[in-house]
């Protein structure tokens, strides 16, 4: 059986191009001892998107799946087909396939999945070649496969994400900003037939995002590059995502970059977060929306197929502004720490990741540049970078060598 139980478990269904897919669910509900039977028949999903299949059934219910039929009806269009279990927080692919015309695949409570040819008979899977795996980590050519007469080829790519702002300095300014985190590239998934592509394609990963230039001398930073697109030749393309703003020296807020969508790059964040990759979602997106950045602390820069928006600060800067994670995508970064006019500094983010859809869970932020020495202070503005010296007792002051007591003399200023 297929358990979904509670009000947030989901069974659902991604199809990956528009066709005609008709979908049937029994189980059976358990609800204190209680047994009740229940089905479905899901309209005819028609287009590339992730269609609920079997709903949450509520609190303190479990809901049994005993049987779950997927056809495709349509008359022409091989789709890519995959059975997605969620929790509300952590998405699992239970079954993914092919489907040609008319084939189907079913769930049977007790036997498991089996795949059935358009006349109905079932397909025997140990008699299918293995399929042949081209993978890149760099830029190369996909070779079409000459060792079988291949019917269908599926490709992936990932658009890479977008590099960070810049953090301003601190030499002079009373507000020292980091920079927003930049957008994540989308993903995408298509399928095509084999007798369409030429013997040979191009494949690029495009390059992640530039991160912003520091300031120095107590100016602003720069802001970040947007990634650059990954493609497979002139066929499919994965749109990177948008820089973080530069660190500003005044009380403006920072923007993240946007995440890349399927039809477009996502933006530079400005003092504002830069919008999400076309169809943009402002916030959470679904299908292969890009989300737009954060300028604010915010938990709703997420994405399913579109790049997770990058986090950014607002003009009076809170700790811990996360970056937005994507289900299948890549997340976008967080937020860079900062230097506040009360004077202290204010924690970035963690950066998004991906299969989530919640804030934060990627790298951690780093941390500030606070060190405990002496019972005095003496900064630091040596290329921009400050750096406390407070606390620590005078013997340990001492050992830590003649080359640190130096640069801290000769760069800083003695504060009793």
């Amino acid at each position: 059986m297929i358990l979904v139980t509670g009000a947030n478990d989901l069974l659902r269904v991604v199809t990956t191009a528009a066709g005609a897919i008709a979908v049937h669910a029994s189980w059976v509900d358990n609800s204190a001892g209680t047994i009740t039977p229940g089905r479905t028949n899901t309209a005819s999903i028609t287009t590339a998107t992730t269609t609920t299949v079997v709903a949450a059934p509520g609190a303190n219910v479990f809901r049994a799946v005993k049987f779950l039929s997927i056809r495709n009806t349509h008359a022409a269009t091989v789709n890519d087909i995959t059975v997605l279990h969620t929790d509300g927080t952590n998405p699992e692919d239970v079954w993914e396939g092919f489907l040609a015309p008319n084939e189907s695949v079913m769930f049977v409570d007790g036997e498991g999945w089996n795949r059935f040819t358009s006349g109905g008979v079932k397909q025997d899977a140990a008699g299918a070649g293995s399929p042949d795996v081209q993978t890149f980590a760099v830029g190369g050519t996909w070779t079409k496969p000459t060792s079988f007469t291949p019917k269908i080829v599926v490709v992936e790519l990932t658009g890479p994400g977008g590099g960070g702002g810049g953090g301003a300095s601190l030499a002079t300014a009373v507000v020292a900003k980091g920079g927003g985190g930049g957008g994540g590239g989308c993903w995408l998934r298509a399928t095509f037939a084999a007798s369409d592509l030429p013997a040979t394609v191009a494949v690029g990963l495009g390059t992640g995002g530039a991160g912003g230039t520091v300031g120095v001398g107590g100016a602003a930073g720069l802001s970040g590059g947007g990634g650059t697109d990954a493609t497979f030749g002139t066929f499919l393309t994965a749109f990177g995502g948008g820089g973080g703003r530069l660190g500003a020296i005044s009380a403006l807020a920072t923007g993240g970059g946007g995440g890349g969508g399927v039809g477009g790059a996502g933006q530079v964040g400005t003092t504002s977060g830069g919008a999400g990759g076309l169809p943009t979602a402002a916030t959470n997106g679904t299908g292969g929306q890009g989300v737009t950045g954060s300028a604010a602390v915010a938990t709703t820069a997420n994405g399913e197929a579109g790049g997770g928006g990058g986090a950014g600060t607002a003009a009076t800067p809170v700790a811990g502004s996360l970056g937005g994670s994507s289900i299948r995508a890549g997340g976008g970064g967080g937020a860079g720490a900062c230097h506040s006019v009360t004077p202290s500094t204010v924690q970035g983010g963690a950066g998004g990741r991906s299969n989530s859809y919640a804030a934060g869970g990627g790298g951690a932020a780093g941390t500030d540049g606070w060190f405990e020495i002496g019972e005095c202070c003496w900064r630091s503005f040596r290329q921009g970078i400050e750096c406390f010296f407070l606390g620590i007792r005078r013997d340990v002051f001492e050992g830590l060598g003649a080359g640190l007591l130096i640069e801290v003399i000769k760069y800083g200023r003695h504060m009793l």
